[in-house]
């Protein structure tokens, strides 16, 4: 038993150390996708005679599902004293729960909305898939490195929407009493303006509400892509290092 749970640790925790390894990824990978698309189809009207044969393959992935989930706690503590409940509490053991739990709740008659909405977080479960390229620990330590920059822009950011909120509501509430209603309402305009989105369900009609909307827009435009510039950056500065670390 310790040499299976030695083997299974090894393939689930680092792939490329085991000679099937990366082939038990590549399958969970092609479950994921494959549950995927499952998971769009059954949604097509036109494809209604094949719902059957859906329902089948998605019990198929969901048991899947289950056997991975089950394995990785149960080899979780072979290589350290790690102890399982808190391993189960960790970002990605918590959504390949979530994955699993509303066809399991469906079965007692617990098939909500809300349920069904949440196997679309299977999709994160790639990141699983790529987690022996350390792509996570690559994430988590690019955020912990840059986090006062991001701080600063979120922060910058903030104090803008917080600021043109009341200028703008106060101008457009006289005009548009039912869409600016209320400041929390026109800081839903100033956010999806700002993120250059801008639904069209509500905009000013006031000449200073017109020339506001236009700098949120241009500051959008201007701002908006810092975030992502920096971790660009950032995540190219780590690969051309670890490029540099095999080298040698």
């Amino acid at each position: 038993m310790k040499d299976l749970k030695k083997h299974l640790y090894t393939i689930f925790e680092h792939p490329a150390s085991h000679a099937y390894g990366i082939l038990v990824h590549s399958l969970i990978f092609l479950n994921i996708i494959v549950s995927i698309i499952i998971m769009f189809l059954q949604t097509e009207k036109a494809l209604s005679d094949y719902f059957g044969i859906f329902d089948i393959i998605n019990t198929i992935n969901v048991m899947l599902f289950t056997l991975e989930y089950v394995l990785r706690l149960y080899s979780i503590n072979y290589h350290h004293k790690r102890s399982r409940f808190k391993f189960a509490f960790t970002p990605f053991m918590i959504i390949d729960l979530i994955v699993i739990l509303p066809y399991y709740l469906s079965l007692l008659n617990l098939d909500l909305g809300f349920l069904r909405a949440l196997r679309i977080i299977r999709i994160f479960k790639l990141f699983r898939v790529v987690k022996y390229a350390e792509f996570d620990n690559l994430l988590f330590s690019i955020l912990k490195e840059k986090k006062e920059e991001f701080i600063f822009i979120f922060v910058g950011l903030s104090v803008v929407v917080l600021t043109l909120t009341p200028i703008v509501y106060h101008f457009e509430k006289e005009v548009q009493p039912e869409v600016f209603s209320s400041m929390l309402t026109t800081m839903w305009w100033a956010v999806i303006t700002f993120t250059t989105v801008g639904y069209g369900d509500m905009y000013p009609i006031t000449a200073v509400g017109r020339v506001l909307t236009a700098i949120v827009s241009f500051l959008g435009i201007a701002l908006y892509a810092i975030p992502g510039s920096i971790f660009t950056s950032a995540l190219l500065e780590k690969m051309n290092d670890r490029k540099k670390k095999r080298k040698e």
